[in-house]
């Protein structure tokens, strides 16, 4: 016995007429009647009296839809309770390439799913797969699609590359830039910026970093002095105001970054309602 033959039964007594209840079932009559006869056979029950035209439920039938009502009523009272017991000992492990999406996903997560228990860590993207194969992580935030079977990636978000300028710098009146005009000159870096800090150095390679380690010291060099450094949108730095700078974008295609969402195919069902969420939200930010 199936659950859904007993959701074809309740519908057969609400419309009353089997090609009714076959429509709004969305299957066919034929398989509406094989269904309720296999369910009639390991019932050993009829339920319906039939003529050559009609089936309609006797008074055994009208008993069993009343008991068919009650175990559906049961399986979602069910379903319901494992869906708490399954939130309320989640965890999830979140790896990224970049922090500034992490940050994002992290910050609204915790709010939306508060049940659930949330870690996280940057990792080096060659590591990033080997980390969801092995399981030591639920979800990943990567730039680069995964060529695997048992890997699903979903698209999240883009984020946009720029550099502060002070305005007393010649770059400042341009409308947009490209990283062969920060050439030769000297940059103030946050290092903690995931895969971001090797690639301006692959793009900007005759350049002079000052490099901080230390986010609070960075923030107040950059407030202090105006110096050029990099900011996105993602990271929240890209609309903040900075007395005597303007912000312009680099428009070279590896200064844009497409994110998305890595997991294994074999856990989309535990993790669609936290993915389905992620996507919509990303639209936001």
């Amino acid at each position: 016995m199936e659950l859904i033959q007993l959701q074809q039964l309740v519908v057969i007594a609400q419309e009353k007429v089997l090609t009714q209840a076959a429509e709004k079932l969305n299957i066919s009559q034929p398989a509406l009647s094989r269904s309720i006869q296999r369910l009639e056979d390991e019932l050993g029950l009829s339920l319906f009296n039939r003529t050559k035209n009609s089936m309609v439920l006797n008074e055994t039938g009208q008993a069993i839809v009343e008991q068919a009502k009650i175990v559906l009523a049961d399986s979602e009272t069910l379903k319901e309770k494992a869906t708490a017991l399954r939130n309320k000992s989640r965890h999830l492990h979140i790896t990224t390439c970049a922090p500034a999406p992490l940050w994002k996903l992290t910050a609204e997560l915790s709010a939306a799913f508060s049940n659930i228990k949330i870690t996280s860590a940057m990792n080096d993207e060659d590591e990033i797969v080997s980390l969801l194969l092995s399981e030591k992580a639920e979800i990943a935030i990567v730039r680069k699609e995964i060529e695997s079977e048992t890997i699903v990636t979903v698209p999240l978000v883009n984020e946009q590359l720029c550099m502060q300028i002070p305005l007393t710098d010649p770059l400042s009146k341009k409308s947009a830039i490209k990283f062969k005009d920060l050439a030769g000159r000297c940059i103030r870096e946050y290092t903690q910026t995931g895969f971001w800090y090797k690639m301006h150095r692959d793009c900007i390679s005759d350049a002079t970093y000052i490099e901080y380690d230390d986010i609070m010291v960075y923030t107040n060099v950059i407030n202090s002095q105006n110096p050029l450094t990099f900011v996105t949108q993602l990271a929240n730095t890209h609309s903040e105001k900075r007395e005597g700078c303007v912000t312009v974008p680099i428009t070279d295609p590896e200064a844009t970054a497409h994110y998305s969402l890595a997991f294994l195919k074999k856990n989309e069902r535990a993790l669609r309602d936290v993915i389905d969420w992620a996507v919509k939200t990303a639209k936001g930010w």
